[in-house]
């Protein structure tokens, strides 16, 4: 029963990424003088001055080190684009990968000089280039191209980076790079000029406004990755196993949307917090006041008993929840991405008010004993509701006043130990 205040997030959230850049840097700078074979994971981990552990909490593989989505990429790509307002698509869509190329120059020509003695990476590329696809295809969508037609330029245009890229020699510069892409980009706009918006495409709503697919996208990601975890375990499941599973062509959509799997943990926990706090802040309104115990107890249990009903059946954060209270490396991850929730807040600061005979550390293990029971009770539960919707909020009732007594009970035990 805690929360991470702004500034905990944010500096969890900063030495993550301080992390990530130096595990990449370190990649980087061993395959440059070793090649790519000859440099282990341990390796890496060593010189960026973390653990293998830490390695992998940022990488699933070796190659991810060199290839992966950096923190925070799929925004600086989405911002690009954004900023092409009302200019020609191909000439916009070319313009915002070139200025991508030149802010992240150094690691672009790191990974040719690397590659150029390594063929058997080449295959990494096409997963490297594709992580754009969806950003450029949400872009295009907003534009009014849509379908196959938005398939098509996005597809010409990062065959045009990927082509170039395997032409060009490092040692040649950026401008020599910047030649092969413009006459790749020239070669291929005949055909782009064709590609214009189509006032009849599919998944236009009324007005002729574009339905926007980036939300859709990310929200059956969090869904399935939030199913995934809670049967296989956070750490039995990998990005790419996620974005097949939400029915993504593009294998890396996950670290599109989300970066890696910690930023897809963090959205999930933030999601549901957000909602739960919803809940609290319509309790606290009716029991701010309230001295009874057990007014209390039902604002620390229904919200996550309310939300986890009105998810419907079948639901998966209960035992989501239950892994990550267990686990203390998910402890961290999920934390890391934690609102500042000032309701929950104001909940445990009313239950205390009304204990004031336990010391403050015991106060403070039974609340971590109370957390326990109510996020594993529910857990057990999710796993084991009805599918009829009414029955499974019958079921959902029942557990949260079996809940409240519970923990009303753990709370008001004596204190036999002190």
């Amino acid at each position: 029963m805690t929360s991470t205040s702004p500034g905990t997030r944010s500096t969890s959230t900063t030495d993550k990424t301080e992390r990530w850049h130096r595990l990449r840097q370190a990649a980087l700078t061993l395959f440059e003088r070793h090649g790519f074979a000859a440099v282990s994971i341990d390796d890496i981990a060593a010189a960026a001055g973390v653990s293998r552990r830490t390695f992998f909490n940022h990488f699933d593989t070796k190659a991810a080190a060199l290839f992966d989505p950096a923190p925070g990429e799929a925004a600086q790509v989405a911002e690009l684009l954004a900023r092409e307002v009302g200019a020609d698509p191909w000439a916009a869509l070319t313009r915002a990968l070139k200025a991508y190329l030149t802010a992240e120059f150094r690691t672009v020509s790191a990974r040719r000089r690397i590659l150029a003695g390594q063929p058997e990476l080449h295959r990494f590329l096409l997963v490297a280039n594709a992580r754009f696809e969806e950003s450029i295809i949400d872009w295009l969508h907003d534009r009014g191209i849509t379908g196959l037609r938005a398939r098509a330029l996005s597809s010409m245009a990062l065959v045009c980076v990927r082509e170039s890229f395997m032409a060009w020699d490092a040692e040649g510069g950026q401008a020599r790079l910047f030649e092969l892409l413009d006459g790749m980009f020239a070669l291929a706009a005949a055909g782009a000029a064709a590609i214009r918006p189509d006032p009849a495409a599919d998944g236009r709503a009324g007005g002729g406004r574009a339905v926007p697919r980036a939300g859709q996208t990310r929200s059956r990601i969090l869904l399935t990755a939030e199913r995934l975890f809670a049967e296989h375990g956070v750490f039995g499941v990998s990005n790419r196993q996620i974005s097949e599973a939400a029915g993504q062509g593009n294998n890396a959509a996950v670290g599109y949307h989300f970066g890696t799997k910690a930023d897809l943990l963090h959205a999930i926990v933030e999601h549901h917090t957000a909602r739960m706090e919803r809940i609290r802040e319509r309790l606290l309104r009716a029991r701010s006041d309230s001295t009874d115990l057990r007014d209390w107890v039902g604002c620390v249990v229904l919200p996550f008993t309310e939300h986890l009903s009105s998810l419907g059946t079948p639901s998966w954060y209960a035992r989501l929840a239950a892994q990550i209270i267990t686990e203390p490396r998910l402890r961290e991850l999920a934390g890391a991405g934690l609102h500042d929730a000032p309701h929950f807040h104001a909940v445990i600061g009313g239950l205390h008010r009304c204990l004031p005979a336990l010391p403050p550390e015991l106060r403070r293990r039974r609340d971590d004993m109370a957390r326990t029971l109510l996020v594993h009770t529910c857990a057990r539960r999710e796993h084991t509701l009805p599918a009829d919707p009414d029955a499974a909020r019958a079921a959902w009732s029942e557990t949260a006043a079996e809940l409240i007594d519970a923990i009303e009970g753990l709370y008001l035990a004596p204190a036999t130990g002190h």
